[in-house]
């Protein structure tokens, strides 16, 4: 893994500095050295990227959330590492590229109907395996309290996979129900009617007020919204309509479930203050936001494609130690959150080749050298609606400055894009600059040899067609 060792202590020189003036008259042995942060890091599942204000979204869904953008650093370029959950997930939790874990899509690859696929698709591991060497699993074996809560999506219990403590995380990528009875086996039922994003709040909440247990904490609060079902807080809601009467009713309710992830938000980094130690905290979301309900503002595509719609999200990032609040444009995945924790975290992630790279630098102005940013997405997805019956057939991408290559394998076909002047990939420049179609094929090329990425291969021809069915059906 790459350590920039002089970042992790500009982060903390604050602290540093701060212990020093409460001894000013004391010997320099007196002076304690600064110490890891805890962790907070939070996550939205399907948040739109400009569902948000920070990103330039305008529906003002979300102040305490906001709010903490405004203390911390945006990554205005900052990207998942998959167009839908598991990817992602298992990504943040490890520091690999999606070929690496093989977590490749959510349930089965070869998800619609077969008369309508033109290739076979890579399998699709559906949950991580329990071998692979996770960043809770790392911190625990280095004394570290490290707490799961909500939606987990990637394993049938965090526990197997470096977590301490497990509260309401399932291989299921979505809640059964909002309200209480949750009928989910890995967290308690609540009084009737208790409200599952209101829960979880206060799960972290207790946890963060154990200020006995002497041990760093790691806290991935990761909540089940805002995915479907749409169930919103009742009262929330009525705030909705009153606010935004000439929404849909599946928007209002999208909306007033924004709302209320914002509020359990906003009690959780109260409670991170009154717990009095330095901590480190990441929010983002887990992909781009669901087609016709959420807002991922100038993009094309939604989630479930890896047009920038599908993959763009929002990401802000409060240092410990007082950092002053910025704006990078420096492109981020979010595998890069697992190494920049371990480098803050002063914990070795040892011979592990991780494809993710630590942004810590960023946070004294020195940000890593840029790098292509790379996915691979060997899978169908259905539900393109009157685009017909796909979201996605078998594709990858590459970002490299400014440019964007797509390749879809059916047909092997490129689509080039001018992010800088073209955000919103309506213009393809494929076919007048074929030059950098090649030098950008030979890079992604490259790094699929170096991850062991696997390509969709032709179907197999058989003599028994298949009646049309749907093949395997999986969550969005």
């Amino acid at each position: 893994m790459r350590h920039v060792r002089p970042a992790l202590l500009a982060c903390l020189s604050i602290l540093a500095a701060s212990a020093g003036a409460d001894h000013a008259d004391d010997p320099p042995s007196a002076v304690s050295p600064p110490i890891p942060p805890d962790v907070l890091v939070i996550l939205a599942d399907d948040l739109g990227c400009h569902d948000v204000d920070f990103t330039g979204g305008t529906r003002g869904l979300a102040p305490e959330i906001d709010r903490l953008a405004a203390d911390s650093t945006i990554f205005t370029n900052a990207y998942s590492d998959g167009p839908n959950c598991a990817p992602t997930r298992a990504s943040l939790l490890t520091g690999l590229a999606t070929p690496q874990h093989r977590v490749i899509t959510v349930m089965s690859s070869r998800r619609g109907k077969a008369e309508n696929r033109r290739l076979e698709p890579v399998p699709n591991q559906k949950l991580l395996d329990k071998s692979v060497p996770t960043l809770p699993g790392m911190l625990r074996d280095a004394g570290w309290r490290t707490v799961h809560l909500g939606k987990f999506h990637v394993g049938d219990d965090p526990a197997d996979h470096g977590f301490t403590d497990a509260i309401g995380g399932t291989s299921r990528g979505h809640p059964k129900s909002y309200f209480s009875p949750y009928l989910n086996a890995a967290l308690e039922d609540g009084p009737e009617g208790e409200y599952l994003t209101d829960r979880l709040a206060d799960e972290a909440v207790e946890i963060l007020r154990d200020v006995d247990d002497s041990r760093r904490l790691f806290m991935y609060l990761s909540f089940y919204a805002v995915h479907t079902p749409l169930q919103a807080r009742p009262d929330l809601l009525e705030k909705v309509k009153v606010a935004h009467p000439g929404q849909s009713a599946p928007v209002q309710k999208y909306m007033a479930m924004v709302m209320a992830m914002d509020e359990a938000v906003g009690r959780v980094l109260a409670a991170v203050e009154d717990r009095g130690r330095p901590c480190l905290v990441v929010f983002a979301s887990d992909n781009g936001g669901l087609a016709r309900i959420s807002d991922n503002g100038p993009y094309r595509g939604s989630k479930g494609m890896l047009y920038e719609g599908g993959i763009r999200v929002p990401l802000a990032v409060r240092w410990p130690g007082g950092s002053a609040p910025s704006t990078t444009d420096h492109p981020v995945l979010l595998r890069d959150v697992a190494p920049t924790i371990l480098e803050l975290a002063e914990v070795d992630a040892g011979d592990i080749e991780m494809d993710g790279r630590s942004f810590a630098g960023i946070a004294r102005d020195d940000a890593p050298p840029a790098r292509p940013l790379h996915w691979h997405f060997p899978a169908y997805l259905e539900g393109g609606g009157a685009a017909g019956p796909w979201r996605t057939t078998p594709v990858a991408a590459i970002r490299d400055g400014s440019w964007k290559l797509l390749q879809f394998f059916e047909g092997d076909r490129f689509e080039l894009y001018d992010l800088a002047n073209d955000p919103g990939e309506t213009n393809d420049l494929a076919t007048a600059n074929e030059e950098v179609v090649s030098r950008l094929r030979s890079k992604m090329e490259a790094w699929r040899s170096d991850v062991g990425a696997r390509l969709p291969t032709p179907v197999p021809v058989v003599e028994d067609v298949s009646s049309g069915a749907d093949d395997e059906k999986g969550t969005q």
